[in-house]
């Protein structure tokens, strides 16, 4: 039998074994959580008040993206193939079929749009048929997107250049 001095120091060795459990298995990691959801909460305030800031370049996107969107809704029943489709826009424009060359690239798929790249290749042609066929691209019936344009200026005459422009043909995903 234990005397009475002995279960007190028993008594106290136990009661400060269970206090450093729930401690070391209790506060401290209730404390971790604490900081962590502190710090994620202060990293939410400010990407918060960084998305009100950016609030007015969104909606600008917004409306300028709606329009184009309906044109790709739009141009979605179409029959055709989109490289006949971008033929027929480029010769539209005035272009004829023996100053450029149209080869597919690849495709993209995006949460809402799916892409079709192509490489337009032109030749022998003026800076403001370019340019005008770039306006043409934006603003016309076609779902385009000019993703790059390189101009380089012929060796035989200066006047004229040759055109490679990087387009995307875009159709509404099927997600």
């Amino acid at each position: 039998m234990l005397r009475s001095r002995e279960k007190a120091v028993l008594a106290l060795g136990g009661a400060a074994v269970a206090l450093i459990l729930l401690v070391f298995f209790a506060v401290v990691p209730a404390v971790n959580k604490v900081r962590t959801l502190s710090r994620a909460s202060t990293l939410a305030e400010r990407e918060l008040a960084e998305v009100r800031r950016m609030r007015p370049e969104i909606e600008k996107m917004d409306r300028e993206i709606r329009p184009k969107a309906a044109r790709v809704g739009a141009a979605t029943n179409a029959t055709d193939s989109t490289s006949s489709r971008l033929t027929a826009a480029i010769q539209d424009a005035g272009f004829p079929q023996s100053s450029f060359s149209l080869k597919a690239g690849g495709a993209r798929q995006g949460d809402y749009f799916s892409e079709e790249s192509f490489d337009l290749k032109l030749e022998n042609v003026t800076y403001l048929e370019v340019v005008r066929l770039l306006a043409r691209f934006e603003s016309g019936p076609v779902p385009v997107v000019v993703r790059s344009a390189q101009l380089k200026s012929r060796y035989d005459d200066g006047r004229y250049l040759d055109a490679t422009i990087r387009l995307g043909f875009l159709k509404a995903s099927g997600k």
